[in-house]
Parts: structure tokens; sequence; C-alpha cells
């Protein structure tokens, strides 16, 4: 479903967003997730509404997609992103937020089902991050694996629809 509250803003022949995504680590696993058309995993999250704060933007996404609430913790990373999806150019801001679910009771595979959009959400082991495609780049090993640093990092622009990315 889109959210016409959330800001995601043509511009030209492009697109801006602010999403804000979390980063769940239990058991040694990472949560990601993917459409099941896509070639590639991503941090769970969604795009920030207007005059949302993106901490409430995490667990609102979080509750809409997994049932789950979880304890938005401190902000790992901000993440200023280029990259061609399904055919449109995008200028996306991103903030990743540790998180903690407080609730869950597995770490089994699960679906989720948004109108047309079905979301594929995996637990994968930390240590087999870096084999995974695994989309921003960043999303790796030694960066999940530190918590003490705050990172900012750029990424230009790439083609995610490239069946050969990742």
């Amino acid at each position: 479903m889109i959210n016409q509250n959330a800001i995601s803003l043509p511009a030209g022949d492009s697109l801006f967003n602010f999403r804000v995504a979390g980063i769940a680590v239990l058991n040694g696993k990472l949560l990601l997730h993917k459409t099941a058309e896509d070639h590639f995993w991503s941090l769970p999250g969604g795009r920030c509404d207007m005059f949302e704060f993106s901490k409430e933007t995490l667990q609102r996404e979080m509750v809409e997609e997994t049932g789950q609430e979880v304890e938005v913790q401190k902000m790992a990373w901000i993440v200023e992103n280029f990259f061609e999806y399904r055919g449109i150019r995008h200028h996306e801001i991103g903030f990743y937020y540790r998180m903690r679910f407080t609730g869950l009771t597995h770490q089994d595979d699960f679906v989720f089902q948004d109108g047309d959009n079905t979301l594929l959400y995996r637990w994968i082991p930390v240590s087999e991050v870096d084999y995974v495609p695994v989309y921003p780049e960043i999303i790796k090993s030694v960066h999940i694996l530190n918590e003490l640093d705050f990172k900012h990092f750029t990424i230009g622009l790439q083609n995610l629809g490239d069946p050969h990315f990742g």
C-alpha cells in the first residue's frame, strides 16, 4: 500500500526517498528482507512520513510488517545512496538504527503481504552476511558487529535491476 504521507518525492525522472531501517541481531543472526522478485536482500524498514520522527518510523514499520514491537536503540549509520531500481533513479537518505524485538518468540522465516507487494523475511547468520547479495553493500559483518562507531556512508549510482549485481 502506498502511504500518501511518506517522504518519497519525484524530482524530474528520479525519486527522492527518506528511508529508515533497523539492524536486528539475535542469536548471531541478522534480520533481512527482500521482495519476491529481487535478487538482493536489505535491512527491514520503510519511508519516513512527514512530521514523523525517524525512530517512530522504524517502530511503525516493524509493527506493520512483522506484527512485532521493537525497541529502537542508537543510530548506527547515515547512508547517502544513489541507485537505479526498476528503471527509476533514486536519491535516498537512510537512517539505520540498531533495534531489538521486545516480544520475539521465534526466528523462523516469514512472508509479509502488502497489496501486490510480497516481502520475504529471513534471519541470516551474521557470519554469512558477507556472502549474501545485500544492498546497500555496506551491510557487511564488520559493520554489523561493530556497535561502537557511528558511520556516514556515501554510495554512488548502482543499477539494482542488473541480475549480476551482488
